[in-house]
Parts: C-alpha cells; sequence; structure tokens
C-alpha cells in the first residue's frame, strides 16, 4: 500500500490542487491529511471540500479546532486571528460540522497519524528539533509516525544504535527501526523553501520520501489580499517562511 500524506493546507486551493495533481500522477491507494485544512489562505471551503472528497483520512489540526472552538485562538497570534475569525465567517455549516467531527490522531497498519505530537497531540506541542523527536519515540509503539504543524519537513530514524535525523528527503527503514516524519506544509512552507511539500509513504518497502512542487503562489498570495487578510500572511508565500 502507498498513500501520499499532506498537511497544513491552511485555505491555499493553488497549492493544494497543485499536490492533488502530482498525486494523481502517482500509484497511490489512498490520500491522508494531517490537518490545518483551515487558516491564513482565502479558499477554506473550496480547500475543506477538495479535502473532504480526496483524503480517506484526516485528522484535526490547531487551526481547524480554532475555527470551531473560538476560545482556541487565544493561543494565536494577531495574524492567525484575523485570518482565523474570518475563516470562520466563510465557513459553511456542513464544513463547519465536517471540521467538527475530525479526531486529533488516526492510524493505519503499524502507522500513527498526528498534527502535532503522538505524546498529547492535543496539546499542539510543537517537534522543532531531532532533540525534541527523540523524546517523543517513547510515546507511540508504530514503525512510522507522520506529523506536520511546523511547516518544516524533517525525518528523524531511531535504530537500535540511536537517534539521528536525516537530512535528505528519503528514508528506507531498516529491521527494528521507526521513524518520525514531518511532511512540511502544502499551503503555507516554512523551511525557506516557497514549494508545497508532501509525503509518500510505500508500507510494503518500508519507505517514505518527501515531495516539494511548485504552484502558483502568486494568485495564492493576491487572494489573500483581495479577501481583506494581513499582507504579511500572502507575503510570506514567496519567502517560504
Amino acid at each position: 500500500m502507498r498513500y501520499a500524506i499532506i498537511s497544513d493546507i491552511h485555505g491555499n486551493y493553488e497549492a493544494l490542487t497543485a499536490v492533488l495533481d502530482v498525486i494523481d500522477e502517482m500509484d497511490v491507494d489512498g490520500i491522508v491529511c494531517l490537518g490545518d485544512v483551515v487558516g491564513y489562505g482565502a479558499n477554506p471551503n473550496e480547500v475543506v471540500e477538495l479535502v473532504r472528497s480526496r483524503a480517506d483520512v484526516t485528522v484535526r489540526g490547531n487551526h481547524d479546532q480554532a475555527a470551531v472552538v473560538p476560545a482556541e485562538e487565544a493561543y494565536f497570534n494577531s495574524w492567525a486571528v484575523q485570518a482565523i475569525r474570518w475563516t470562520r465567517d466563510e465557513l459553511t455549516e456542513d464544513n463547519l460540522d465536517y471540521l467538527r467531527s475530525l479526531m486529533y490522531e488516526s492510524f493505519l497498519a503499524d502507522v500513527r497519524l498526528v498534527h502535532a505530537s503522538p505524546g498529547e497531540p492535543e496539546k499542539w506541542r510543537y517537534i522543532l528539533s531531532p532533540q525534541a523527536a527523540a523524546q517523543e519515540f517513547s510515546t507511540f509503539d508504530e514503525s512510522f509516525c507522520f506529523i506536520g504543524h511546523s511547516h518544516v519537513p524533517m525525518i528523524v530514524l531511531r535504530t537500535e544504535v540511536g537517534t539521528s535525523e536525516l537530512l535528505e528527503g528519503e528514508v528506507a527503514l531498516p529491521a527494528g527501526a521507526r521513524v518520525l516524519m514531518n511532511v512540511g506544509s502544502v499551503g503555507q512552507p516554512r523551511n525557506g523553501d516557497p514549494r508545497a511539500c508532501f509525503a509518500v509513504l510505500d508500507l510494503e518497502e518500508r519507505s517514505a520520501r518527501l515531495v516539494p512542487v511548485a504552484y502558483d503562489l502568486h494568485t495564492a498570495r493576491t487572494k489573500i489580499l483581495q479577501a481583506g487578510l494581513p499582507r504579511f500572511l500572502g507575503d510570506r508565500l514567496l519567502l517560504g517562511q
């Protein structure tokens, strides 16, 4: 079985459709979404509806939660607060109900799927370093754990000899090894690369790789400005920050 794993779309329709076009050219058996379907971007309804129709599994992200639980915006910066309030007003009731239905984590065969961290996923803890990732291995038993949330791709491998970060965008698990992998962000990358990013998991080969995808970020930025959302949210798309 092969799966495409996407995360942190954040209402960016141009990025999502570009990624789906690439996925459609691949031999995958399903699509998994690790949350933050909405927030920041100018097409929340269109993006939610695409995810609803294309993703076999979707877990809840903190922006999805804030869209349906307004008190959660207390943890956001001012730009994110403006965006999530606008998003909440834009979303249809059907799409809000869909976001309410999402769970904090899900599982495939020997795979854990969560937005932020496998340990206490509802706390939205950031895993920003290999050292932080190393501490998470005690919180899951599966061979693979896929996360998003930070918008920065990262692959951390745990073997019998210890934990190490893999700087390339692909990993093949030797016997007994496990991996925690941040798949990056489709809609708002923050690793200095403005391209959308997702992962492909091959369960038979016990391998996973990151896939960057160029998209029409200028249109995505223009839509943010035309919607009256903070200019910063559009400008950062150009920089991948």
